[in-house]
């Protein structure tokens, strides 16, 4: 199941991608994971592009920021359900990159962004591999 979010946060993070353009912006889904439901979404937090190259095509996320928040949400409840992040004039699908990445399962939303306005916003999700229960 995807990840369910409010137009309020949607909003924020059309608003993240347009700021960021030319350039990838990037950023982390916060919310509850549920088995029996779709994740819910409560909050997001920007996160600064911490590629040392062509910030148009990459995005990378400081470790230790995601260390740093998951121990903030804890006590809340909370924790990191996904990512976010924009392909600056190029289509809202996972790149080559983009699948490598991916943690399973965790959201990760991708937004079109064209000439500087968000045209298209897309949901992936990576399953989760069968335990190994020989080790």
């Amino acid at each position: 199941m995807m990840a369910k979010y409010s137009k309020n946060i949607y909003e924020q993070m059309v608003l993240a991608a347009k700021k960021a353009y030319p350039n990838e912006c990037c950023g982390i889904l916060v919310g509850k994971k549920s088995e029996q439901s779709e994740t819910e979404v409560t909050e997001i937090r920007e996160a600064e592009n911490q590629f040392q190259g062509q910030k148009a095509v990459h995005f990378k996320i400081d470790p230790l920021y995601l260390y740093h928040l998951e121990q903030e949400l804890d006590p809340r409840g909370l924790e990191i359900v996904g990512i976010y992040h924009s392909h600056p004039d190029c289509p809202a699908i996972l790149s080559k990159e983009d699948e490598k990445y991916m943690v399973p399962g965790l959201e990760y939303v991708i937004m079109s962004v064209q000439n500087g306005e968000v045209v298209d916003v897309k949901s992936y999700k990576k399953a989760m591999p069968p335990l190994n229960r020989n080790n």
